[in-house]
């Protein structure tokens, strides 16, 4: 994953999903694409980007979560455990988990405490929290 940065702006768009904020997140991650084209800092944010447009349907009770959250997995699933400072392994468990609970006919608690998180590592200079 070498020392490339996320883009100025990264960090913004995990503070917002952090906070429940789900679509404004999604958007934020939208407006780094064409800083990352061209390399899998790209495919990370479109995972990111399926996640949180995930869970703001799920959120907003608007149909197609648990399509959207399995695509982001499946994304998330190329990436090694922490990739450019983000824990993609805690965050590909939790959509998967919350999957599973959908699939099931349970609905994930909607507390903030319970909501959904992207952790950032410190990663020497790649954790590209801009």
């Amino acid at each position: 994953m070498g020392d490339a940065r996320f883009p100025t702006g990264f960090g913004a768009a995990v503070r917002r999903f952090n906070a429940g904020e789900f679509f404004e997140a999604h958007e934020g991650f939208e407006e780094l694409l064409d800083a990352v084209e061209g390399d899998d800092r790209w495919k990370l944010l479109i995972a990111l980007i399926q996640v949180s447009v995930g869970y703001h349907k799920l959120f907003s009770t608007h149909p197609g979560a648990v399509h959207m959250l399995r695509l982001g997995a499946e994304k998330l699933a190329a990436f090694p455990a922490v990739a450019w400072g983000v824990a993609v392994e805690r965050l590909r468990a939790r959509v998967l988990h919350d999957v599973a609970m959908l699939e099931a006919g349970d609905v994930p608690e909607r507390s903030p405490e319970a909501a959904p998180r992207i952790e950032l590592l410190k990663v020497g200079s790649a954790a590209g929290l801009g």
